[in-house]
Protein backbone atom coordinates (compact mmCIF):
# COMPACT_ATOMS: atom_id res chain seq x y z
CA UNK A 1 0.00 0.00 0.00
CA UNK A 2 1.00 3.48 -0.39
CA UNK A 3 2.07 5.46 2.06
CA UNK A 4 -1.06 7.73 2.83
CA UNK A 5 0.99 10.35 4.80
CA UNK A 6 2.43 11.58 1.18
CA UNK A 7 -0.88 12.06 -0.70
CA UNK A 8 -0.37 15.41 -1.40
CA UNK A 9 3.10 15.28 -1.92
CA UNK A 10 5.28 13.89 -5.11
CA UNK A 11 8.63 11.98 -5.44
CA UNK A 12 10.52 14.42 -7.74
CA UNK A 13 13.46 12.81 -9.19
CA UNK A 14 11.75 9.77 -10.49
CA UNK A 15 9.17 12.04 -11.74
CA UNK A 16 11.24 14.04 -13.52
CA UNK A 17 13.11 11.55 -15.18
CA UNK A 18 9.48 9.62 -16.02
CA UNK A 19 8.43 13.19 -17.55
CA UNK A 20 11.40 13.41 -19.56
CA UNK A 21 10.97 10.18 -21.24
CA UNK A 22 7.19 11.22 -21.92
CA UNK A 23 8.57 14.36 -23.61
CA UNK A 24 10.89 12.07 -26.24
CA UNK A 25 7.83 9.45 -26.73
CA UNK A 26 6.18 12.40 -27.80
CA UNK A 27 9.19 13.52 -29.98
CA UNK A 28 8.80 10.56 -31.59
CA UNK A 29 11.45 7.95 -30.04
CA UNK A 30 9.58 5.45 -30.45
CA UNK A 31 6.69 5.88 -33.02
CA UNK A 32 4.35 6.26 -30.13
CA UNK A 33 3.17 10.10 -30.57
CA UNK A 34 -0.56 10.54 -29.91
CA UNK A 35 -2.01 9.02 -33.09
CA UNK A 36 -0.26 5.81 -32.56
CA UNK A 37 -1.34 5.83 -28.98
CA UNK A 38 -4.74 6.24 -29.78
CA UNK A 39 -4.60 3.12 -33.04
CA UNK A 40 -3.00 0.53 -30.05
CA UNK A 41 -5.03 1.59 -27.07
CA UNK A 42 -8.55 1.16 -26.04
CA UNK A 43 -9.58 5.20 -25.12
CA UNK A 44 -12.91 6.16 -25.06
CA UNK A 45 -11.40 9.51 -26.57
CA UNK A 46 -14.74 11.66 -27.16
CA UNK A 47 -16.14 11.05 -23.86
CA UNK A 48 -12.80 12.35 -22.21
CA UNK A 49 -12.56 14.98 -24.18
CA UNK A 50 -16.22 16.25 -24.38
CA UNK A 51 -15.65 18.24 -20.70
CA UNK A 52 -12.71 18.08 -18.12
CA UNK A 53 -12.32 15.13 -16.11
CA UNK A 54 -9.60 15.02 -13.53
CA UNK A 55 -8.12 11.62 -14.92
CA UNK A 56 -7.03 13.70 -17.88
CA UNK A 57 -5.96 12.37 -21.78
CA UNK A 58 -2.34 12.82 -20.76
CA UNK A 59 -2.86 10.39 -17.47
CA UNK A 60 -3.56 7.54 -20.09
CA UNK A 61 -0.47 9.02 -21.90
CA UNK A 62 1.37 8.46 -19.34
CA UNK A 63 -0.03 5.11 -18.36
CA UNK A 64 0.20 3.68 -21.77
CA UNK A 65 3.45 4.38 -22.43
CA UNK A 66 4.85 3.09 -18.98
CA UNK A 67 3.25 -0.16 -19.26
CA UNK A 68 4.17 -0.43 -22.69
CA UNK A 69 8.08 0.20 -21.92
CA UNK A 70 7.66 -2.64 -19.11
CA UNK A 71 6.17 -4.72 -21.43
CA UNK A 72 8.59 -4.57 -24.10
CA UNK A 73 11.33 -5.11 -21.69
CA UNK A 74 9.71 -8.40 -20.56
CA UNK A 75 8.74 -9.27 -24.58
CA UNK A 76 12.43 -9.21 -24.94
CA UNK A 77 13.27 -10.96 -22.05
CA UNK A 78 15.17 -8.24 -20.18
CA UNK A 79 13.99 -8.82 -16.68
CA UNK A 80 16.22 -6.87 -14.46
CA UNK A 81 15.49 -3.46 -17.09
CA UNK A 82 11.80 -4.18 -15.36
CA UNK A 83 12.68 -5.67 -11.55
CA UNK A 84 15.52 -2.99 -10.50
CA UNK A 85 13.67 0.25 -11.69
CA UNK A 86 10.20 -0.95 -10.25
CA UNK A 87 12.06 -1.92 -6.87
CA UNK A 88 13.55 1.31 -6.34
CA UNK A 89 10.02 3.17 -7.09
CA UNK A 90 8.46 0.63 -4.93
CA UNK A 91 11.47 1.40 -1.97
CA UNK A 92 10.91 5.39 -2.65
CA UNK A 93 7.33 5.27 -1.97
CA UNK A 94 6.98 2.78 0.23
CA UNK A 95 5.54 0.18 -1.29
CA UNK A 96 5.68 -3.44 1.06
CA UNK A 97 6.56 -6.09 -1.92
CA UNK A 98 7.61 -8.64 0.59
CA UNK A 99 5.32 -10.99 0.27
CA UNK A 100 6.91 -11.78 -3.29
CA UNK A 101 9.81 -12.34 -1.81
CA UNK A 102 13.30 -10.76 -1.78
CA UNK A 103 15.39 -12.46 -4.17
CA UNK A 104 18.94 -12.49 -4.42
CA UNK A 105 19.04 -11.04 -7.78
CA UNK A 106 17.34 -7.55 -7.31
CA UNK A 107 20.14 -5.17 -8.48
CA UNK A 108 21.95 -7.45 -10.78
CA UNK A 109 22.07 -6.53 -14.36
CA UNK A 110 21.15 -9.03 -17.19
CA UNK A 111 24.74 -10.17 -17.33
CA UNK A 112 24.87 -10.77 -14.31
CA UNK A 113 21.98 -13.08 -13.18
CA UNK A 114 23.04 -15.99 -15.33
CA UNK A 115 23.55 -18.42 -12.47
CA UNK A 116 20.12 -17.89 -11.71
CA UNK A 117 17.10 -20.01 -13.16
CA UNK A 118 16.07 -17.62 -15.82
CA UNK A 119 11.94 -18.73 -15.42
CA UNK A 120 12.52 -18.11 -11.92
CA UNK A 121 13.75 -14.64 -12.79
CA UNK A 122 10.70 -13.89 -15.26
CA UNK A 123 7.97 -14.62 -13.49
CA UNK A 124 9.56 -12.64 -10.33
CA UNK A 125 8.94 -9.52 -13.31
CA UNK A 126 5.99 -10.36 -14.38
CA UNK A 127 5.05 -10.46 -10.72
CA UNK A 128 6.27 -7.29 -9.42
CA UNK A 129 4.85 -5.75 -12.37
CA UNK A 130 1.64 -6.62 -11.75
CA UNK A 131 2.07 -5.64 -7.97
CA UNK A 132 3.35 -2.14 -9.82
CA UNK A 133 0.27 -1.90 -12.16
CA UNK A 134 -2.09 -2.71 -8.89
CA UNK A 135 -0.86 -0.42 -6.06
CA UNK A 136 1.54 2.26 -7.52
CA UNK A 137 1.02 3.23 -11.05
CA UNK A 138 -1.81 5.20 -10.34
CA UNK A 139 -0.13 7.25 -7.74
CA UNK A 140 3.36 7.67 -9.58
CA UNK A 141 1.48 8.10 -13.07
CA UNK A 142 -0.34 11.42 -11.61
CA UNK A 143 3.31 12.41 -10.22
CA UNK A 144 4.50 12.38 -13.80
CA UNK A 145 1.54 14.01 -14.45
CA UNK A 146 2.40 17.31 -11.85
CA UNK A 147 5.56 17.25 -13.52
CA UNK A 148 4.46 17.71 -16.95
CA UNK A 149 1.30 19.81 -16.71
CA UNK A 150 3.97 22.86 -15.89
CA UNK A 151 5.41 22.21 -19.39
CA UNK A 152 3.53 24.42 -21.45
CA UNK A 153 5.45 23.59 -24.69
CA UNK A 154 4.75 19.70 -24.19
CA UNK A 155 1.15 20.51 -23.43
CA UNK A 156 0.71 22.36 -26.57
CA UNK A 157 2.49 19.82 -28.54
CA UNK A 158 0.25 17.39 -27.06
CA UNK A 159 -2.90 18.94 -27.79
CA UNK A 160 -1.60 19.82 -31.79
CA UNK A 161 -1.25 16.07 -31.96
CA UNK A 162 -4.61 15.39 -30.85
CA UNK A 163 -5.76 18.31 -33.31
CA UNK A 164 -4.67 16.55 -35.67
CA UNK A 165 -7.19 13.52 -34.70
CA UNK A 166 -10.24 15.70 -33.73
CA UNK A 167 -10.35 17.69 -37.58
CA UNK A 168 -11.23 14.17 -39.01
CA UNK A 169 -14.01 13.24 -36.92
CA UNK A 170 -17.36 13.84 -38.77
CA UNK A 171 -20.86 15.71 -37.60
CA UNK A 172 -22.75 12.57 -38.82
CA UNK A 173 -20.51 10.13 -36.89
CA UNK A 174 -20.66 11.80 -33.25
CA UNK A 175 -23.97 14.26 -33.40
CA UNK A 176 -23.53 14.21 -29.53
CA UNK A 177 -19.91 15.57 -29.53
CA UNK A 178 -19.51 17.76 -32.27
CA UNK A 179 -21.14 21.45 -33.50
CA UNK A 180 -19.29 20.82 -36.85
CA UNK A 181 -17.13 18.65 -38.85
CA UNK A 182 -13.77 18.65 -36.58
CA UNK A 183 -15.33 20.49 -33.67
CA UNK A 184 -15.90 19.78 -30.18
CA UNK A 185 -19.32 20.93 -28.51
CA UNK A 186 -17.38 23.56 -26.33
CA UNK A 187 -17.81 22.23 -22.19
CA UNK A 188 -20.66 23.92 -20.19
CA UNK A 189 -19.09 24.09 -17.44
CA UNK A 190 -15.23 24.60 -15.89
CA UNK A 191 -14.92 23.11 -12.62
CA UNK A 192 -13.27 24.40 -9.82
CA UNK A 193 -10.44 21.96 -9.10
CA UNK A 194 -9.52 22.88 -12.97
CA UNK A 195 -9.97 26.61 -12.26
CA UNK A 196 -7.45 26.44 -9.47
CA UNK A 197 -5.05 23.79 -10.84
CA UNK A 198 -4.64 25.69 -13.99
CA UNK A 199 -4.28 29.52 -12.20
CA UNK A 200 -1.16 27.86 -9.97
CA UNK A 201 0.10 26.58 -12.85
CA UNK A 202 0.03 30.02 -14.38
CA UNK A 203 1.19 32.07 -11.48
CA UNK A 204 -2.26 33.92 -11.40
CA UNK A 205 -0.90 35.59 -14.98
CA UNK A 206 -2.30 36.11 -18.21
CA UNK A 207 -0.71 34.06 -20.29
CA UNK A 208 -1.02 36.01 -23.57
CA UNK A 209 -0.41 39.72 -21.76
CA UNK A 210 1.08 38.73 -18.41
CA UNK A 211 -1.04 40.59 -16.45
CA UNK A 212 -1.24 40.10 -12.74
CA UNK A 213 -4.92 38.04 -12.08
CA UNK A 214 -4.00 37.54 -8.59
CA UNK A 215 -6.11 40.40 -6.88
CA UNK A 216 -3.37 41.16 -4.95
CA UNK A 217 -2.04 43.91 -6.78
CA UNK A 218 -5.08 44.75 -8.90
CA UNK A 219 -9.03 44.37 -8.10
CA UNK A 220 -10.39 45.00 -11.44
CA UNK A 221 -9.26 42.24 -13.85
CA UNK A 222 -10.94 39.29 -14.45
CA UNK A 223 -8.88 35.49 -14.80
CA UNK A 224 -10.62 33.54 -18.23
CA UNK A 225 -9.67 30.39 -18.45
CA UNK A 226 -9.13 29.87 -22.54
CA UNK A 227 -8.70 26.79 -24.52
CA UNK A 228 -4.66 27.07 -25.85
CA UNK A 229 -5.62 25.45 -29.36
CA UNK A 230 -9.21 26.98 -29.87
CA UNK A 231 -11.79 24.14 -30.10
CA UNK A 232 -12.86 25.96 -33.71
CA UNK A 233 -9.21 24.72 -34.30
CA UNK A 234 -9.24 21.20 -33.25
CA UNK A 235 -8.87 21.84 -29.64
CA UNK A 236 -10.49 20.13 -27.00
CA UNK A 237 -12.30 20.44 -23.63
CA UNK A 238 -9.17 18.12 -21.72
CA UNK A 239 -7.87 20.24 -18.64
CA UNK A 240 -4.33 19.96 -20.55
CA UNK A 241 -5.69 22.68 -23.21
CA UNK A 242 -6.41 25.47 -20.70
CA UNK A 243 -4.87 28.01 -20.01
CA UNK A 244 -4.99 31.63 -17.92
CA UNK A 245 -6.21 34.65 -19.83
CA UNK A 246 -7.20 38.44 -18.71
CA UNK A 247 -10.63 39.23 -19.95
CA UNK A 248 -9.10 41.83 -22.62
CA UNK A 249 -6.89 39.22 -24.11
CA UNK A 250 -9.27 36.36 -23.95
CA UNK A 251 -11.70 38.63 -26.10
CA UNK A 252 -9.42 39.92 -28.24
CA UNK A 253 -7.67 36.54 -29.66
CA UNK A 254 -8.84 35.25 -32.48
CA UNK A 255 -11.36 32.27 -32.60
CA UNK A 256 -8.40 29.99 -34.48
CA UNK A 257 -5.79 31.77 -32.22
CA UNK A 258 -2.95 29.02 -30.83
CA UNK A 259 -1.07 32.32 -28.84
CA UNK A 260 0.14 30.68 -25.24
CA UNK A 261 3.31 31.61 -23.04
CA UNK A 262 4.42 30.62 -19.58
CA UNK A 263 4.39 33.92 -17.86
CA UNK A 264 5.42 33.81 -14.71
CA UNK A 265 7.77 35.72 -12.01
CA UNK A 266 11.13 34.87 -11.16
CA UNK A 267 11.97 34.00 -7.32
CA UNK A 268 14.60 36.36 -7.19
CA UNK A 269 16.46 38.33 -9.44
CA UNK A 270 20.51 38.15 -10.73
CA UNK A 271 21.76 41.29 -10.65
CA UNK A 272 23.51 40.94 -14.12
CA UNK A 273 20.85 40.00 -15.62
CA UNK A 274 18.91 43.33 -14.47
CA UNK A 275 18.69 45.95 -16.90
CA UNK A 276 21.55 48.53 -16.97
Amino acid sequence: MVNLNRKYSWNGNEALINAAHMVHELQGVNDLQVEKWLEYDDVDLLTKISKPHKETLLHDYIDFINFTMYEYLLDKHLPMSVINPIVEIMNIYDVDYSHLGIPPFIGLDEEEVYEYDHNDVEQYAHQILNLYIEKLAPTFNSDIFTVIFSNKQFLFEFNKQLQEVIEDLKLKDYPDYLKKDGVLKRSKYLPKWLQRGVFMRDKGRCQICGTDLSKVLHLDNKENYDHIIPLESGGTNDPTNFQLTCEHCNKSKGHRSTIYNSFGARFWEIESLLPK
